[in-house]
């Protein structure tokens, strides 16, 4: 997936709208709240997510107007009915969306923590790790997640719900393998360059495209998966290292995946042979020196699920 193309419509809000009979004991902003209580809405691209109700932004679009703004908004019907009548909306947001966006794989944009299998200690263990750091992302909007080890345990499955429960937006989900073709695609592009110096407060612009290291760099949260999945070439390696560095300088939340080992040897490396020492050190630091630094070792989840892969098929 091409980080450089996410569908900003993805991020649009569903509109909720009712109408309630007006109670003389209430205050308006009083049956609201009741209102809010009670209603719900659905997504029409995701059937099994329940969307969520952003209260703080219900409150500000409705409160902010009167009954009659709101109605002529949405009805063409008799305005007499305004007075036995409020008028009501509500903003919800669909965790589905806001993965879709990502560009998480598409098996996990219904997913969540509260249906991740912990059939072992150690599955358990780094859900409550991953939960920690979606936490520690929302209060301080910084750090370091590193997840490594066998393949099919999880780890993306975490990652991407981890994206899930930010309050920003503004993720990307990548593997190195695309990203480093869509760096090597870049050369025989001349609207993408590597880098494009920019002046603070600067704003990309329609005439100078945003650059794949800058957008790669500043998104909010990274999730950069199967590192180490294919050697790098050297310009390559600039690549991810300069990319790694500048969110480690910039306190940006960033979850790294991997099938290696930690640490190898020779003839099998790992993890920290192939970034090296420098970098490595650096997420080390970036984790709290090891505190969001998980390994897997259980058996393959796929192993035994190709029956429900097959479900619904002809």
């Amino acid at each position: 997936m091409n980080p450089l193309h996410r569908n900003a419509k993805l991020l649009e809000s569903v509109i909720g709208r009712g109408c309630v009979a007006i109670d003389p004991a209430l205050t308006r902003e009083a049956q609201f709240g009741r209102w809010l209580d009670t209603v719900t809405a659905s997504c029409g691209r995701h059937q099994q997510t329940r969307l969520v109700l952003d209260r703080t932004a219900s409150q500000k679009r409705t409160l902010s107007r009167s009954d009659g703004d709101i109605w002529f908004d949405w009805s063409t019907g008799p305005p007499e009915k305004l007075g036995a009548f409020h008028c009501f909306e509500a903003v919800f947001r669909c965790p589905a969306c806001k993965l879709q966006y990502a560009q998480v794989p598409p098996e996990f944009w219904e997913s969540s923590f509260d249906s991740f299998r912990t059939n072992t200690a150690e599955l358990a263990g780094n859900l409550v790790k991953c939960t920690e750091f979606a936490t520690q992302v929302n209060k301080r909007g910084c750090g370091f997640l590193l997840m490594a080890g066998f393949s099919g345990n999880g780890k993306t499955r975490l990652a991407c719900n981890i994206v899930r429960e930010l309050n920003s937006d503004d993720a990307i989900y990548t593997r190195q393998g695309g990203l480093t073709d869509e760096f090597r695609a870049a050369y025989g592009r001349k609207d993408v360059y590597l880098h494009h110096p920019r002046r603070r407060g600067e704003e990309f612009d329609n005439d100078r495209p945003p650059a794949l290291l800058d957008i790669v760099q500043k998104v909010c949260c990274l999730v950069l998966d199967e590192i180490g999945c294919n050697p790098l070439a050297n310009d390559e390696r600039l690549f991810l290292d300069e990319l790694l560095k500048h969110r480690y300088e910039h306190r940006n939340p960033t979850i790294l995946v991997s099938n290696l080992p930690l640490v190898g040897t020779p003839e099998e490396p790992g993890l920290k042979e192939f970034l090296g020492d420098a970098l490595c050190d650096r997420i080390n630091h970036a984790t709290g020196n090891g505190r969001f630094i998980l390994q897997f070792s259980g058996e393959s989840y796929r192993r035994g699920s190709g029956e429900t892969y097959l479900e619904g098929l002809g």
